[in-house]
């Protein structure tokens, strides 16, 4: 299954569960009501034993069902928002509420290095933003999860006892899986469940509250009788919260199950290395301590976790060794054993990845562009491989620059501004104006040497800085998206690759900002004017000459509307068209976007090659449309400058 079919298979997922959200809500409601208006029936009447409510009691009180009906669905439906609204800060709050502290990009400590390296290895072979990493400290059990609403503002999480035991294969294995869950959309959903689970809990919440602080003893006479009332109303919420949240948890394991597997598969795809994954689950399987989270919260998130957290009475994963036996069909149990005694003799061998990447760069390669739009979503082991020889060899003022909040925002600046003389002066006044001098004196302290940044290093060193830009406050990200805003719409002859970067820029910090699901089911028919914005300004900014622009143009618009296309045009004033046409188009439902991007490769590399400077150009139009490109293998050619 492709990242669009896995996109969409989530969408209507998520669909699903709407629906089961709102049954489980409905029988909530519904035991409640019948609760408490039998309570109050037979109260009323004072005879002996307990009947239901009949017809008349129902229309004589009104008012009364009416109330409870209300007052339970508010009470559910205000729960439930206020979780989901606390969990819009990112994937930092869960980690933070399991006692997950933030691991330093700069860190010296050896272990936690080796994981900054393989988290940031694996964002820039997936073509995302590199996460917010933490380490659950007190957790020694082997575990991990991600966390977030998207790439933007995802947090990966790792305990102790992970980054203690597993060696480098072992670790990349289980963070290629948490990145799976980053790139197939499990993350949202996965924050949507511990939403409404909340709302559902909450109920069993509040009766706990009214039993703990009712009287005890014998009341007295005047108001026994209604305190009583009040008991046996919050012993019988108190169940139906439970039964509510029993429902709840087996909906969380029945999704989570099937996505962890899909996850174990996509992890085995990105680093082409099973003996990781499978070497990360035997020792989970060796170990005393297990893959168990001690933190109370950890039940809340087990549907998030690599491996299972604790005991619970729905398995949010398949069994430990039915997953062993789908990477290794010749597993035996006794292993744990074996490596259970290794363990105890010897510390963890460490061994690096061999750096294979040159001889694949230079490797020719054809290209087709179902080959490309399959590789969404999908970095493999040669895009991990890749990915670790572009970290290593960033230049290390940059990556230094990359790991504080403020140099990191000149750093974002300075990989967007313009080439151009003319152009870059205009835009240096605009910043100025709007962030202040001392801003643009850090854009210039790193700009010199971001100029002389190869093309395949611009990429990963903006994903770099992202999680630094995280860190400014709230009000200073909304200042830094707006000066963004204004310098896409500045006149001139802007270079088309400094523009993408500055739109790619935008989009993330606002998904950062606001991390809300947009609406993205639009069918190609309704996007024809944006398609042809988009392809004619590639066109024309690959090619010399009309002609040439014109054919490239029309293979891919040809792709996407065989019959019935919009003409060829030359647009001078293309950078506000081109923002409302990109914007537009990540509104495409996935199989939609799928065909776009086809579309795209058939235009850029109409030749059917890729330069590096063509592939560079493509990973970044995609990554603004939420479809990103792994590192692409560089054909050997020359990057090709007037893109």
């Amino acid at each position: 299954m492709n990242f669009f079919a896995r996109q969409a298979q989530t969408r209507r997922l998520s669909r699903q569960l709407i629906v089961l959200f709102v049954l489980a809500v409905a029988a909530v409601v519904v035991a409640v009501d019948l609760v408490v208006f039998t309570i109050l029936a037979n109260f009323h009447h004072g005879e002996s034993g307990f009947s239901l409510p009949g017809g008349d009691w129902l229309v004589d009180n009104t008012s009364v069902v009416l109330a409870t009906t209300l007052g339970v669905l508010a009470i559910i439906g205000i729960a439930s928002l206020y979780k989901t609204s606390v969990l819009r800060g990112g994937g930092g709050v869960v980690a933070r509420s399991l006692g997950g502290v933030r691991v330093p990009a700069d860190t010296t400590d050896a272990n936690l290095r080796r994981l900054v390296n393989v988290v940031e290895e694996m964002a820039i072979a997936s073509g995302v933003p590199a996460p917010e990493i933490y380490l659950l400290e007190q957790e020694t059990g082997i575990n991990a999860f991600a966390a977030g609403h998207n790439p933007a503002n995802a947090a990966v999480a790792v305990t102790r006892g992970a980054l203690t035991q597993l060696n480098r294969a072992e670790l990349q294995g289980v963070i290629a899986h948490e990145f799976s869950h980053i790139l197939n959309g499990d993350m949202r959903l996965n924050v949507r469940l511990m939403g409404w689970l909340f709302g559902l809990l909450v109920l069993s919440i509040i009766a706990r509250t009214v039993l703990r602080l009712a009287p005890r003893g014998r009341s007295n006479r005047k108001g026994g009788g209604a305190l009583g009332v009040i008991v046996l109303v919050a012993v019988a919420v108190l169940i139906i919260g439970y039964i509510g949240s029993f429902f709840g948890r087996l909906i969380q394991a029945a999704v989570a199950r099937a996505r962890e597997s899909l996850a174990d598969a996509s992890a085995v795809q990105f680093t082409r290395d099973p003996q990781g994954l499978r070497g990360a689950l035997v020792k989970i399987g060796a170990t005393s301590a297990g893959s168990r989270i001690l933190n109370p919260e950890g039940e809340e998130v087990g549907h998030m976790l690599f491996a299972s957290g604790g005991g619970r009475l729905f398995a949010t994963h398949p069994p430990l060794i039915e997953r062993l036996k789908l990477l290794d069909p010749q597993f035996d149990p006794a292993e744990f054993a074996a490596v259970r005694q290794a363990l105890a003799r010897r510390g963890m061998d460490d061994k690096p990845l061999v750096e294979q990447v040159r001889a694949a760069q230079a490797a020719q390669t054809a290209v087709t562009s179902t080959a490309i739009a399959s590789l969404v979503g999908n970095p493999g082991a040669e895009h991990v491989r890749m990915a670790e020889v572009l970290r290593r060899t960033l230049p290390a003022s940059i990556e230094q620059a990359a790991h504080q909040p403020g140099t990191a925002r000149a750093l974002l600046f300075a990989l967007a501004l313009d080439a151009a003389r003319g152009v870059r002066e205009q835009q240096h006044a605009f910043i100025a104006q709007q962030l202040g001098a001392a801003v643009l004196a850090q854009i210039d302290t790193v700009q010199s040497e971001l100029d002389e940044l190869p093309l395949e290093q611009r990429l990963p060193a903006l994903w770099r800085a992202f999680p630094a830009l995280r860190a400014l406050p709230r009000e200073e990200r909304l200042q830094l998206l707006s000066t963004l805003n204004g310098l896409l719409h500045r006149e001139g002859a802007l270079s088309l690759r400094s523009y993408v970067l500055r739109k790619l820029a935008q989009v993330h910090l606002r998904d950062e900002i606001d991390p809300a699901a947009r609406h993205s089911a639009l069918p190609l028919t309704a996007v024809t004017q944006d398609v042809q914005v988009l392809f004619c300004v590639l066109a024309q900014h690959g090619h010399d000459d009309e002609s040439a622009a014109r054919r490239a143009y029309e293979m891919g618009v040809h792709h996407l509307y065989p019959r019935e296309r919009p003409e060829f045009m030359t647009l001078k004033q293309w950078a506000a068209p081109l923002d409302r046409a990109l914007s537009r188009l990540d509104r495409l439902a996935p199989l939609a976007k799928e065909q776009l991007v086809e579309a795209l490769v058939k235009t850029i590399a109409h030749d059917q090659r890729l330069t590096l400077g063509e592939a560079e150009m493509l990973r970044a139009v995609c990554a603004t449309l939420h479809c990103p490109l792994p590192p692409l293998v560089n054909s050997g050619e020359p990057s090709a400058a007037r893109l």
